[in-house]
């Protein structure tokens, strides 16, 4: 099977960017692929470039009008490549991560009908990047018809299927495969102290810890002000929060005006390979929010590592995890992410529930890591290879 991955994350410093290469390494050690390649290459691959929250692209893109002309710009992006690139390849599927480039995708069928074409769908861009979008309900619609001229549609939860599928779901085009992790490289470590010696934490405090892109619509700021009330009580407190993003330049004034310096750490970006020393730093793992319909990679990754979780209310880690037995589930609004940590702080039995629960790393390592992930897709891709194989 010759294997083309088509990712305009690969590139990127964020969890899009993770998924795209834990996955096209797994292709590489599969048995069935006998060839893969990955579009577009890009030579160098350099740190989160960070666009200021009011610079006037920024203001431009909200105008709903003129994000219809940065829409079709984007789908315009990488096709003429991209033909060139399976002519000469001439694979037998396509996998595109889908960012906003979904009218590629007929496109793609008219130019090259016996290609399997195969989507990753991590979200709508309708979500995020275009949410302001004139004409919204139209684009939907042209999401919606892009999806029912694929072979495969690979989301990440089912909130997120049905929300962008409705009435139209088709169980052998349109399946479920939850983000994974790798077990090799998020695990619990011995001697901690070490680590924070290594890593500039303080030995003696309780170390609150979050990781990932810094954007505004994760609300961290609700965790600095969390953090602020609840270390009048318990001055033992630290927080770190290790990455980078467009909120970051906010954070760092917050901390400021709040006089919390001394006592909460904006690390910065950090390559992945160092990531699980720094996770295994942290006494307790914050991700409080999520969009509705995401399934955040970092909840496997804080999981993996043996720590005490804090995860966000939405339907994918209510359908996967158990609430206060494989970690602690919180509301997005700040009551609730106080009552959650203030629960984890003084609630022993609690904590020790949550911590290096031996069980749930290991059906994290049996059903939750990138090879399952990998080995699923190739299984429904075979399903349409093969159809009758599959009936």
């Amino acid at each position: 099977m010759k294997f083309l991955y088509y990712s305009t994350s690969y590139y990127a410093n964020h969890g899009g960017s993770i998924q795209s290469i834990e996955f096209f390494n797994q292709l590489g050690v599969h048995k069935d692929i006998t060839e893969k390649a990955i579009f577009p290459i890009i030579q160098s691959k350099g740190e989160l470039k960070i666009e200021p929250k009011f610079s006037i692209r920024s203001f431009l893109r909200k105008i709903p009008l003129l994000q219809v002309l940065f829409f079709f710009r984007r789908n315009s992006f990488h096709f003429k490549k991209l033909v060139e690139k399976i002519q000469e390849f001439k694979p037998d599927i396509i996998l595109i991560q889908i960012d906003s480039n979904f009218l590629q995708i007929k496109r793609l069928k008219k130019r090259f009908p016996e290609l399997i074409i195969c989507n990753q769908i991590n979200g709508s861009p309708f979500d995020e990047p275009f949410k302001n979008i004139a004409f919204k309900n139209i684009f939907l619609n042209m999401q919606l018809q892009a999806y029912l001229h694929s072979d495969l549609n690979i989301f990440i939860s089912d909130f997120s299927r049905t929300r962008i599928m409705g009435d139209h779901v088709n169980n052998g085009r349109d399946v479920v495969i939850h983000n994974g992790t790798d077990p090799d490289k998020f695990f619990p470590m011995l001697d901690p102290d070490s680590l924070r010696i290594k890593w500039n934490y303080p030995i003696d405090k309780f170390v609150i810890g979050y990781i990932g892109t810094l954007d505004f619509h994760k609300q961290l700021g609700v965790l600095i002000d969390v953090f602020n009330e609840l270390l009048k009580d318990n001055p033992n407190l630290y927080l770190v929060i290790v990455g980078d993003g467009p909120a970051l330049a906010k954070l760092k004034e917050k901390v400021v005006n709040l006089s919390l310096s001394k006592n909460v750490c904006l690390r910065g970006w950090i390559k992945h390979e160092d990531i699980n020393e720094n996770l295994n730093c942290f006494d307790l793992a914050v991700h409080h929010y999520a969009n509705t319909y995401m399934n955040p990679l970092k909840i496997f990754e804080y999981l993996s590592a043996g720590l005490p979780v804090i995860a966000p209310d939405i339907p994918s880690v209510r359908a996967i995890f158990r609430d206060r037995e494989d970690l602690l589930i919180t509301g997005p609004s700040h009551m609730e992410l106080k009552n959650a940590m203030k629960e984890v702080l003084t609630d022993d039995n609690l904590k020790s529930r949550l911590s290096n629960n031996q069980h749930l790393i290991h059906e994290i390592e049996g059903n939750y890591t990138w090879k399952k992930y990998t080995n699923s897709i190739i299984s429904k891709i075979h399903g349409k290879l093969n159809p009758s194989s599959h009936n």
